[in-house]
């Protein structure tokens, strides 16, 4: 069955990880639509941000068969999975004494803003319109260096 990508679905996988004891924040597409800097358009997949130290809990969800892990997607930064047809994809979110942090390959570090995990719009946790705009300030730049890894 592949399900339509609505708000409706993004409040259920939200959900579904809740209900597992992950934690995860809308992130990319949704969340600038959440957040009323992008116009509402239709969406390929959900973005996730997961502050963890790890993906232990996630992964045990991933082994249980719920959904179907896209195991190409599998990286120290990133897991995702389908649910119903559509893909979701987790990007890990870490804290040091700098703050928080993406950790991409061991070659690229992405910092998150202070704020990047204090808004909710829609009744969902949703990631600061500060911690989209960096993100997409901060692409080709952390584009060029995973080229060089």
């Amino acid at each position: 069955m592949v399900r339509r990508n609505d708000l409706g679905f993004v409040r259920y996988v939200v959900g579904l990880l809740d209900g597992v004891g992950v934690r995860a924040w809308v992130f990319g597409g949704w969340a600038a639509e959440l957040l009323g800097v992008s116009a509402p358009r239709g969406h390929r997949d959900v973005d996730l941000l997961y502050p963890a130290g790890g993906f232990e809990v996630v992964d045990e969800f991933l082994a249980r068969g719920d959904v179907q892990e896209i195991v190409a997607k599998r990286f120290p930064h990133k897991r995702a999975f389908e649910v119903d047809g559509v893909m979701v994809e987790l990007f890990l979110v870490q804290s040091d004494e700098a703050g928080w942090f993406t950790d991409f390959w061991g070659v690229a570090r992405h910092d998150w803003p202070a704020d990047v995990f204090e808004v909710e719009a829609g009744g969902l946790r949703v990631a600061s319109a500060t911690a989209l705009a960096g993100y997409r300030a901060g692409w080709d730049e952390l584009q060029a260096k995973l080229q060089g890894r």
